[in-house]
Formats: C-alpha cells, structure tokens, sequence
C-alpha cells in the first residue's frame, strides 16, 4: 500500500463529502421550503372555502329567515322609539325595571335568542377575518 496514493484520496474525500453535505442540506431546505408552500397554498384554498361557504349560509339565512329577524328588531326598537316620545320613556324604564326582576335564566334566554339571530353572523365573519 502507497501512503502517498492514501495520502492524496484524502483531500477528494473531503471535498466529496462537503459537496454531498451541501446537497443534502439544500435537498433539505428545498423539501422544507416546498412543504411550508404546500401549507401557504392550503391556507389560502380554506380561506377561499370558509368565505364561500360564508356566502352560502348567508344566502340560506336570507332565504329561511322568515319573520324571526324582523320580529326581533321590532321588539328591540320599540323601546328604543319609545324612550323619544314624551310620557313613554316612564314605560320604557318600568319595563325594564320588572325585566330585571324575572329570573336570570329567562333574561339569558333571551340573550341567547337575540345573539342567534345576530351574533352568528358577526362572529362568523370574525372567523373568516383570522
């Protein structure tokens, strides 16, 4: 064996094995780079989805919502109109004073019931929003 041929295999076996390095760490960051665009790409078709199927439960409410909607801004806007006309501003603050005395489960009743009606569509458009 020739220690002058062992002896000068090892500078190209060094550089080989930085070269091989170098293209398994680009390899890598290119996997990585390629997955984390996968994920970009992904995100954007779920936003794209969420604001369709937003579009759509929005037409179906439209289309369902029938008297429910209409009923619920008359009864919060009669008191509203009320507290404006002379003498039935004493109703409107009677009212509300015996609402205050039903039990709690009855006014977080009818918290639920406005905030079905309303708050659904305000919070799913904040869900899109993110």
């Amino acid at each position: 064996m020739n220690w002058l041929s062992i002896l000068g295999d090892i500078p190209g076996a060094v550089a080989t094995y930085f070269n091989k390095r170098q293209e398994i760490k680009a390899e890598a960051q290119k996997r990585k780079d390629e997955f984390e665009d996968a994920i970009h790409k992904r995100r954007i078709e779920l936003i794209a989805q969420g604001l369709a199927a937003d579009a759509s439960w929005e037409l179906e409410q439209i289309r369902n919502s029938g008297w429910k909607d209409e009923y619920v801004l008359i009864v919060l806007s009669v008191p509203l109109v009320m507290c404006f006309i002379p003498g039935l501003d004493t109703f409107v603050l009677r009212g509300f004073g015996v609402l205050g005395q039903t039990p709690d489960w009855y006014q977080w009743l009818i918290g639920v019931i406005f905030t079905a009606v309303y708050g659904i569509r305000i919070w799913r458009r904040q869900q899109s929003d993110t």
